[in-house]
Parts: C-alpha cells; sequence; structure tokens
C-alpha cells in the first residue's frame, strides 16, 4: 500500500499515521475472495487529505465512488501532481475536466466568503496555490478503494459492492472511521443515495432536485452531509451544485 510523501505538517502528519494505521487495518481484513476481476489487496488505492486540510476554515470531505486506473496507487499524491504540476487529467485539461474543477470550485468558494459564481477563479488558477499556506485544500474518500480499471466511465458497481463484501470482517465501520478522523465541516457525496447508509445513521433533513441534505451521526460524531449529483454530470455548477452546497452550508451547517 502506497503512502502519501507530501509535506505534511507536524499535526498533519499525526493525522496521516492515524489514516496509516486504519488502511493498514482495511488491507489485513481485505478478503479478495469475495472481489471480482481478481483484485487483490496490492490492488487497493489510499486517499485522504491534501496538505493544509486542517487550516482551511470549512474543511471539506468529498466522497465519490471508484477511482479510475489507479490500481495499487496513492489517490491523493496522484491527483496533487495533476492539479499543481501538469494541470491536467489524463489527456484533458484541469479546467475541462468537470469532477476534479468542481471540487477545486466549491472549495475555493466556501473558504473564501462564499462569492458569486463569477467571481470564482478557474480550476487551474486556483490549483497554482493548492494545498499551499496561502491556498485552498480538502480531504478526500472514494466509497470504494477498488479502481476501476476497465475501458468504461460507467461506475463499476459489483466491483464496488465487491469491495464492501471484502471488508466486511472488519471490526470497525471503516467508512465511518475515515470520516471520524478527517473531521469535516462538511461532506459532499456523488449520488450515493442508499449507500450512504454503509456511514451511519442518516437524518434526513430536505430533500431538493439538485441535492439532499442529511444529519450523519457516525456514532462518534455528527455531520452534515449533502448529497449532490455525480460531480462528472452534465449539469449547471452554479445551480446544481455550487448554490445548493452553500445555501445547504447556511442552512444546517454548524
Amino acid at each position: 500500500m502506497r503512502y502519501s510523501k507530501l509535506h505534511y505538517s507536524q499535526e498533519e502528519l499525526s493525522l496521516q499515521n492515524e489514516l496509516n494505521t486504519l488502511f493498514q487495518q482495511i488491507e489485513s481484513h481485505f478478503d479478495a475472495t469475495k472481489t471480482p476481476h481478481g483484485h487483490t489487496k496490492e490492488d487497493l488505492v489510499v486517499d485522504g487529505f491534501f496538505p493544509q486540510y486542517l487550516a482551511q476554515q470549512c474543511k471539506i470531505l468529498f466522497i465519490g465512488r471508484e477511482s479510475l486506473w489507479m490500481s495499487g496507487e496513492n489517490y491523493i499524491d496522484t491527483m496533487y501532481r495533476a492539479y499543481t504540476k501538469e494541470k491536467l487529467i489524463g489527456d484533458r485539461h484541469l479546467n475541462q475536466h468537470r469532477f476534479h474543477a468542481l471540487m477545486l470550485y466549491l472549495a475555493y468558494g466556501l473558504n473564501n466568503g462564499q462569492p458569486n459564481w463569477a467571481n470564482i477563479p478557474a480550476a487551474s488558477d486556483i490549483a497554482d496555490d493548492f494545498a499551499k499556506d496561502s491556498g485552498v485544500s480538502f480531504s478526500f474518500m472514494n466509497y470504494s478503494k477498488l479502481s476501476n480499471d476497465s475501458d468504461s466511465w460507467q461506475a463499476d458497481w459489483p466491483l464496488i459492492d465487491g469491495y464492501i463484501d471484502s471488508v466486511a470482517s472488519s471490526p470497525v465501520n471503516v467508512h465511518a472511521s475515515q470520516i471520524d478522523l478527517l473531521c469535516p465541516n462538511i461532506i459532499l457525496t456523488m449520488n450515493l443515495e442508499g449507500r450512504l447508509k454503509t456511514f451511519g445513521e442518516l437524518k434526513l433533513l430536505e430533500g431538493r432536485p439538485e441535492a439532499t441534505y442529511y444529519r450523519l451521526n457516525t456514532g462518534n460524531n455528527s455531520y452534515l452531509l449533502i448529497d449532490l449529483y455525480h460531480f462528472s454530470a452534465i449539469k449547471n455548477m452554479e445551480q446544481c451544485f455550487y448554490n445548493p452546497v452553500v445555501e445547504g452550508l447556511n442552512l444546517y451547517g454548524d
């Protein structure tokens, strides 16, 4: 399992070590016989948080479904390089990649006074200072820590559900444990719907066409969770993502 090699503060290193312990536990309880496509524990994709996450006024945890073509890699280190060095996701410029650009837009907006959408910089400009003292940061985890390495962009639900089955023997809820370690101010999930119950006890606060608002109780803590469209969906970013998140945070945030 490839642990992060990024530069973290002393406080962040302590959190990183706790996450690494959790990842080791996931690895030790991973049952490869319950996953399709012959995946093994060596294929697990580590995620977590970027430097300066703990310094953010609004600590955001994004939860996606699965990584793509990243078996055995460290998601955080790979994306850090893509955001700050290459400004590319695969062969597409960062500004043209809806999934990753949208996370940067939301992180910037929620940590810079919730400006009007038109005043949020381009993703590549946000990335110039990403994970630095003067920039924004966030945490990220995938519902499944197995990578979809097929030629399809569609979620591989048998693989995702196979991962859930493969770690079912863990004595702790691996999703809730990672959420509690990251302890975000807000959790933004990407059309996980019924699978959200894996995280803990959910209390519905409000349902809208663009977003569903919950209070998540993991047993150790309580969080505002907003389930949105998948971030790669061809939807108006302001109306279907940014505005619902800002409104939800202001209505239901702590």
